[in-house]
């Protein structure tokens, strides 16, 4: 089985969860899952700019506090 993008591992993630999550709990959660992902302020940006993609092409939706689901 080919390893999961953190795309996909993103997306999945907001579709499982019960409720909107923040990006930066979404950040935090990928990072526990992916130990060789650097807890920098870069790639918390990148995780943030994948779920506003996610957005824009209509595959999630943002609450007006700003989560995502």
């Amino acid at each position: 089985m080919a390893k999961k993008t953190y795309a996909i591992q993103l997306l999945k993630m907001v579709k499982d969860s019960k409720k909107a999550i923040s990006y930066e709990q979404a950040a935090k959660s990928l990072k526990a899952s992916n130990p060789q992902l650097q807890d920098t302020t870069k790639n918390t940006l990148g995780i943030k700019n994948i779920l506003e993609r996610f957005v824009e092409i209509g595959t999630m939706s943002k609450t007006k506090a700003g989560n995502y689901k």
